[in-house]
């Protein structure tokens, strides 16, 4: 991918045409860098929040207590990849989509090492923002994570 496609991607999603099908873990992530890279954290957040959830409503989903939009995982993923772009302030939006999603970081399960499973897939982590129960999301955190290799076992 390169960053044409990148911005394809991400127009795509926010105008709604991005087939459902490839809405991927790995598209929400690339989605949720270009955000950040074009944003403050805070607006980027605002525009991933109703991205996600007038996307899911425009595929045919819908967002319940149950499925579609997650509040504390949306959260989780911008605070972690916004730690990982602030170590990485000189990489360009193509090289820190390709270095985040190859590093360990980007595992679908990187967010149970950050919180205790029953915390994050609760009812109420669905809808309202849950700190992380077992470590933060920081630059420092995100380094070490990083250095030690620690998502290679996720």
């Amino acid at each position: 991918m390169d960053e044409k496609e990148i911005d394809r991607l991400a127009e795509r999603f926010i105008d709604k045409t991005l087939p459902k099908e490839e809405w991927t873990h790995e598209a929400h992530l690339t989605v949720a860098a270009w955000h950040l890279k074009q944003y403050d954290f805070y607006e980027a957040l605002c525009f991933m929040r109703s991205g996600i959830i007038s996307y899911n409503l425009s595929v045919g989903g819908t967002n319940t207590s149950s499925k579609g939009y997650h509040e504390t995982m949306t959260v989780f993923w911008m605070k972690l990849i916004d730690s990982f772009i602030r170590l990485n302030k000189e990489r360009s939006l193509l090289d820190t989509c390709n270095k985040f999603l190859s590093s360990g970081l980007a595992k679908r399960d990187a967010p149970f090492h950050f919180y205790q499973r029953e915390t994050i897939l609760s009812t109420e982590a669905r809808s309202l923002y849950i700190e992380p129960d077992k470590i933060s999301v920081n630059e420092r955190t995100v380094s070490h994570s990083l250095e030690s290799k620690i998502f290679s076992s996720l």
